[in-house]
């Protein structure tokens, strides 16, 4: 890797030992995939939220940076905490958890608590370089923005946040970012979660171009985190939609597909597994739910009363923003708890085993033990808040 005078002098120890060794992480990391440089990012966003007992060398690298006086030199956000019950289990677990908020703060992160960064306070520009971690965000920066991010790690992370650096490879450059498969979605009933589930599995980390759909930004992050989820998709194009594919041909890069392939309407409703099932919870907010989409499934709530119990998983700043709202009281009158928290975050959701858990989020799906997998309106009509 060619390095700058001054990434010299940093891995000679000249600006500490935090930062060398933030540098020397960001180095080898580059060297194992081919880059051939270092270049600026102007945001970072960190997937290390949650105070694990086992984290050791994180907290141990948040300690030295604290130490030697670094603040992060971009915008920095990080993902969900844990969760809001403070019960044992949890006091043990996070032990750790206002250590790690204390040291976050120290060097300058937002504490924003998010896996939407993108919704509100990390927003960046078409073409700008990001060191993001969180498969959610990374897709949606790469796609939704025409930003551009490879898919971090925790401490990759951290180190790109701190030296304002990331290596040159994958998505960063223009070669990896054309479109080589073609999809073509002629079903006319769209639920883009589980058309993004659908498309992880058949795509596995290609990148692919989806023929015009009439979709909004949110549609774009959920159907792209169920694709992030379950088959590494970083990035995707919708003619007409995403920035880097005004036309199909711009997303192919002038060159003709490699592969098309189509999804049914058929293999969107086999998606939906919970028919026949007892359901105990409903959770919608996977990745955590906008403003815009909680006052849209609450209003289905006014006037009702939940037959199941129903949590809203909200980042911080919107449910400080939907609790000024009347809205806000008609939900807890209805029975919906809103969670500043993200039901990923390990053990935010703590159920006995066999019972089941109504989602319709594909990620969450994906990941989460004991859920099973519909629609926002069957969520919605097993819940009581039917049209």
């Amino acid at each position: 890797m060619k390095l700058t005078e001054e990434e010299q002098a940093i891995l000679a120890g000249k600006q500490g030992e935090a930062m060398r060794l933030a540098l020397q992480t960001l180095v080898r990391y580059g060297e194992a995939f081919g880059a051939d440089a270092l270049v600026p990012i102007s945001s970072a966003h960190l997937a290390g939220s949650f105070a694990v007992i086992l984290y050791r060398t994180y907290y141990q690298a948040l300690r030295l940076m604290k130490r030697d006086g670094l603040q992060v030199k971009v915008p920095t956000t990080v993902n969900p905490w844990p969760a809001e019950n403070p019960n044992l289990v949890n006091r043990i677990t996070f032990g750790r958890q206002a250590f790690l908020d204390e040291h976050l703060g120290a060097i300058g992160v937002t504490r924003n608590w998010s896996c939407v960064c993108y919704d509100q306070e990390n927003v960046p520009p078409k073409g700008a370089v990001l060191a993001w971690a969180e498969s959610s965000a990374v897709q949606f920066a790469n796609s939704a923005l025409g930003a551009r991010t490879n898919r971090n790690s925790v401490m990759i992370d951290l180190c790109s946040a701190i030296t304002g650096k990331t290596p040159r490879f994958g998505f960063l450059l223009d070669q990896n970012r054309r479109a080589k498969v073609l999809v073509k979605v002629p079903a006319k009933k769209l639920d883009f979660s589980a058309l993004g589930f659908i498309l992880g599995q058949k795509l596995v980390g290609k990148v692919a171009v989806i023929e015009h759909l009439d979709l909004s930004r949110d549609d774009l992050k959920n159907m792209g985190a169920a694709m992030a989820a379950a088959g590494g998709v970083a990035l995707f194009h919708v003619e007409g939609v995403t920035p880097e594919a005004p036309t199909l041909r711009d997303a192919l890069h002038g060159r003709e597909p490699e592969e098309t392939i189509t999804v049914t309407e058929a293999e969107l409703r086999g998606l939906r597994s919970f028919e026949g099932k007892k359901i105990d919870l409903v959770i919608y907010g996977c990745p955590q739910l906008t403003l815009a989409e909680a006052k849209a499934i609450g209003e289905r709530y006014i006037g009702k009363r939940v037959s199941k119990p129903v949590i809203f998983c909200v980042i911080p700043r919107v449910k400080e923003e939907l609790s000024a709202t009347p809205l806000y009281a008609k939900l807890i009158e209805a029975g919906v708890k809103v969670k500043a928290e993200c039901p990923l975050a390990a053990w935010t959701v703590q159920l006995p085993p066999r019972k089941k858990i109504l989602v319709n989020s594909g990620k969450c799906y994906y990941y989460l033990e004991g859920t099973e997998y519909g629609t926002t309106e069957d969520c919605l009509r097993l819940t009581g808040a039917a049209i």
